[in-house]
Parts: C-alpha cells; structure tokens; sequence
C-alpha cells in the first residue's frame, strides 16, 4: 500500500476512534458504576490520553515545519496549539519545543511511536537532553518500567546536575538567584497563595526548621486528619512572626499545640553525599549529592552549609551498618544515616515523594517486638504510610526491588480516613492524658492495654501503637 494510502487509511481510523470516545464520554452515566468500575474507565482514558500526546508529539513539527497552522488563520504554532488543546500558549510553546527536540532524536521518535509518552513526561526527557544528552535512554527505561513523575525528574535533575562544568552550575545559580522571588496573590474563592523561587542552598539554611516544627505540631495533636504540609506553613508563619501570630493559628475547634519549639526538637540540613564525589569535586555516573528534601545539588554548593552549625553531612562509602541496632523506637543515629542513604525516596515503587518522609518498621512492629535496625526498617511517604498502618498493605522484597502487596481485600480511601481519625482521636485523648499529670498517663495506659491487641503482648501499649502513624 503506497504511503499515502495508508496514512488516509490510519486518518480514518483514528476519526473513528475519536469519535467512539466522544459517544462514550457523552452517553457514559458515572454515577451507575461502581468505584472500582469508575476506576478502570479512567485508567483507559488515561492510556488515550498518553497515546494522543505522542501522536501530538510526532506531527506537530511537520505542522511547525510546514506553516500550515496559518491556514488556520492563527498568528503563530503555538496560539494554534493551545487553541486546540485548551492550554495557554507558554505550555504550548513548552510542548512544541520538546516535539521539536524529540523529532531529532531517532531513541525518543521511537519511544513516541510506542504511544506510552506523556506531555509532561517528554517535557522532562527532553528538556534533560538539552544538558546532558547521554540521559536519554536511562530516563526511558524510567518511563517504561512506571516510575512516577516525581522519580522521572529526580533523575533528570541529578543526571544534568552532574553534567554541568563548574563555569555551567556557576551561570546557573547566578540566573537563579538574579530571578529570586516572593510572589504573593489573592484567590478569588479565598485565601492567599504565595511562590518562593530561590537558590536551593538559601532553601536549605531555613528547610530544617520549618520541617522539625511541623512534625512537632502535627505529633501535638496525635497525627490529626489534616495534612503535614497544612502544618509545614503554620511553622513558617511562626517561626517568621511573634507568639500573638503563632497563637492566631488555632481555632477552637483545634486541640491546644506546643507555642514554642521544644528543645528535642532537631533542625537539621542534611547533606548525602558519596565520598568519590566529595573527593573529587563533582559528581559522575550514579553517584549523588543532594540535600534532603529538596534534591540534586553541585557538591560546590553542598559544601557552601559546612560552616552552618545546623548541617549534618552523611557520606556514602561502603559503610557496613546492618549491625547497628538499639531497643527503643528512637532510631539510633548511624542506622538513621544508612535509612537515609538507602531510601531517598518513599519505597513504595512508582512514588518518588521524598518529602515529609516516615519511618516504619516495615517487618515485625515495634509493639510486637521488632527491631530498630536497618533490615527492619523502611522510609514511606505519610500516605503509603496510612496505607500500610490502616489499609493493610504490605512492602515486601528488598531495597531496589521493593513490591507494593494489596490485601484479600482493600480498603477505600473513606474507611483509611475514618481509620487515621480514630486513631489520631486516641493520640489526642494520650497527649491529654499525659499532660494531666504521670499518674492520668498511666492510667490511661492500662486502659489502653485492656483491648484484645495487647493481650499477651505487655509491650503493646497504647502509646507505642498510637506513635505508628508519626513522622
């Protein structure tokens, strides 16, 4: 069949196919299917959605190529393809750059014609290219085995971190820095929503802070249902303001929260770092150097915080701390060093969160005599958290290869949220007890251990099992 032919023939298929999509999503009643039902629907609108952002991706520069989009009648390619995909013109202009930049590359054409790329995920698989072009096939790989977008960008950010010259990271952070901004705006349906864009070491000298404070707000009111980035801008708004602001924070309806930092509290940057690079001066291959929490950083600028007190470097070189363990739920500080080390990012596979980031005793609970040692333990992101303390999920396998196991049968995410309150209801009762005197404590602690859990177990008490879900 002569070329043109077959792409008449695949132009009319694809009419079709578009136009069966449309009579689904006009005649399809939503609101009679089941939740799980629901669910399949949009994993397979998600799938079209992928495969028409490749198709988008493959033929829009011969369009740009060609100046047909004039034909149109629109002004320029990407007020034409924003008019069409409902998107301003700056994410547009974003899309075509990247079509442009994948149609000359013959690895990433091949990849659009597979139909598994995003728009978001070509956008950073392209824009990585610009800096470090042996990147490519390493972030495709990413894609194909279902890493999430906040992985996928992680490694872009770390692989053309370590692509830069001194000269390159040196322009780079002078731009940043020239651009440094607070932006403050209203919203009309309430509130005010605030952008901060700064070098990522300025970031670091203040993060620790407002992380540590937050996490002692939020265990205050025993891990409360709203979230711990709700509790994040209450500590900057107190650490920024005076204690009229920071007790203008509460509302009635709130249970009482600690009005000044106790001194457990730890403020801490932390800086991961492999020894060969510290050595060296710069990064190559697989190894890293990033501040936690926040991402790839050039080692130049890692050791710009070694003369803030507050900094504390862990550095990566084939250092044995299986055999470190200690009998109390505190984590002892080198098996907290090798966590840290070994789990960047939340565990479960195709997550990537690496903020806010909880230890869990992933094996044996500690209410059930697990240890505190490395083996046993695992970092999660509060959500897959909740998932794994209320919903019965499971981590099994071993670091690199890690397997998310559902239960016989999951939970929804009301009964995980009905869980988590009831929970937090019984951290908040404990904290009230404690704070009524040793005597109320223990009391309530006795009561706690009436329940069937803690039968034959005297180290299940209530205040270990309500400690599960903390930071």
């Amino acid at each position: 069949m002569p070329p043109a032919t077959l792409m008449e023939t695949l132009y009319g298929d694809l009419e079709r196919l578009v136009g069966k999509m449309q009579e689904v999503v006009r005649t399809s009643t939503p609101e009679s299917v089941s939740g799980d039902q629901a669910r399949l629907f949009v994993e397979r609108f998600a799938e079209a959605e992928r495969a028409a952002a490749s198709g988008v991706a493959l033929f829009t520069p011969v369009v740009v190529g060609t100046g047909s989009y004039a034909k149109g009648g629109h002004a320029s390619a990407q007020d034409w393809l924003g008019s069409l995909s409902g998107s301003s013109a700056g994410t547009a202009k974003g899309r075509l750059a990247a079509a442009e930049r994948a149609a000359a590359d013959p690895t990433l054409t091949e990849a659009l014609h597979e139909g598994g790329l995003s728009a978001a995920e070509l956008a950073v698989v392209t824009n990585a290219a610009t800096e470090a072009p042996e990147s490519t096939e390493d972030l495709l790989k990413l894609v194909d085995q279902g890493a999430s977008h906040q992985e996928l960008s992680d490694t872009a950010a770390r692989m053309k971190a370590a692509a830069r010259s001194r000269e390159t990271e040196h322009l780079r952070r002078a731009r940043v820095h020239t651009n440094r901004h607070l932006r403050v705006r209203q919203v009309e349906t309430g509130g005010v929503r605030a952008e901060i864009f700064c070098d990522e070491v300025e970031w670091a000298r203040i993060a620790p802070r407002i992380e540590a404070r937050a996490k002692e707000l939020w265990k205050a009111v025993g891990g409360g249902s709203e979230p711990l980035e709700a509790y994040r801008l209450d500590a900057l708004i107190e650490l920024l303001g005076d204690s009229q602001v920071s007790q203008s924070l509460g509302r009635p309806d709130r249970p009482a929260r600690p009005t000044s930092p106790s001194k457990g509290t730890r403020c801490q940057t932390i800086v991961v770092i492999d020894a060969a690079a510290l050595r060296r001066g710069t990064t190559e291959g697989d190894e890293i150097c990033e501040i936690e929490g926040i991402g790839p950083v050039s080692v130049e600028a890692a050791t710009e915080l070694l003369s803030e007190g507050s900094v504390r470097y862990v550095i990566r070189e084939g250092f044995d701390i299986k055999t470190v363990t200690k009998l109390t739920r505190d984590v002892a500080a080198a098996v907290e060093a090798a966590l840290i080390v070994r789990d960047r990012i939340c565990a479960v596979p195709g997550c990537g969160k690496r903020l806010g980031l909880e230890t869990d005793h992933r094996g044996v609970d500690f209410g059930d005599d697990g240890p505190t040692e490395l083996d046993n333990l695992v970092r999660l992101c509060p959500e897959h958290h909740h998932l794994k303390t209320h919903g019965g999920w499971r981590l099994e396998g071993k670091p690199g290869d890690w397997k998310w196991v559902a239960p016989a049968h999951p939970k929804s995410a009301h009964f995980i949220a009905r869980a988590r309150k009831l929970a937090a209801a019984k951290g908040r009762a404990q904290t009230a007890r404690t704070a009524r005197g040793p005597a109320a404590a223990a009391n309530g602690v006795a009561q706690a251990n009436d329940g069937p859990e803690a039968h034959g177990n005297p180290k299940a008490n209530g205040t270990i099992r309500r400690n599960r879900g903390s930071p």
